[in-house]
């Protein structure tokens, strides 16, 4: 089964960029490709702050057993939901109690935030991440999302472009509103270039 996904942006939202990316040239003096980054920029800057991060440990219920098979098995038994790909799994393991629990590799989740980590990087490969936040990644996520996002871009000529291709198969499901989120991300773009190219002009013209 594909883990393609299929995108299409409201036309509204697809003018409104093109509006800033119109303004970004003509009243910041950026030429065309430093502007189509500015855009991909704040498309991308959308999505990795409405990435969520995972918790630390995955969730868990207890099972319900006899005393006397708690007892016998050395500990209650949990049952686990991990994540795969996007679909729920369960397993079980027994642990004497939950502190214990936690400690186990098969609870601990030492990726967390591994997807906000990738767009991270990928946004920090066209200029700045700032906004973004890494409250709550794993060091062990901060390392390994650096080459999950790989970022291509010609900025020059008349035909300029920057792709940006996130790998990670759960990179839709961890966004707040999920494929809501991607639909969304062009018009909150548009308005977060706004505000920044109006913040830019005021500075200009000296405005506190």
């Amino acid at each position: 089964m594909s883990d393609q996904i299929s995108i299409e942006w409201p036309k509204e939202d697809v003018r409104a960029l093109w509006a800033q990316i119109d303004r970004a040239q003509k009243e910041l003096g950026k030429g065309l490709g430093q502007a189509i980054k500015f855009a991909a920029w704040s498309v991308a800057q959308s999505l990795g702050v409405k990435t969520k991060v995972a918790p630390k440990y995955r969730p868990y219920e207890v099972v319900k057993e006899s005393a006397r098979v708690v007892k016998f098995k050395g500990g209650k038994k949990y049952q686990i939901t991990s994540l795969k790909k996007g679909h729920a799994k369960t397993f079980n393991v027994r642990a004497g109690s939950v502190s214990e629990l936690k400690k186990m590799g098969q609870v601990r989740i030492g990726n967390a935030g591994l997807a906000k980590s990738a767009w991270y990087w990928g946004i920090k490969k066209l200029g700045s991440a700032n906004g973004v936040g890494m409250k709550g990644v794993t060091q062990r996520a901060k390392q390994h999302g650096v080459g999950i996002t790989n970022v291509t871009q010609r900025l020059k000529g008349d035909d300029p472009f920057v792709k940006m291709v996130n790998s990670l198969p759960y990179a839709a499901s961890a966004l707040q509103g999920g494929m809501s989120a991607v639909t969304d991300a062009m018009g909150k773009a548009a308005r977060h270039m706004e505000k920044i190219i109006d913040a830019q002009i005021a500075k200009k013209l000296g405005a506190t």
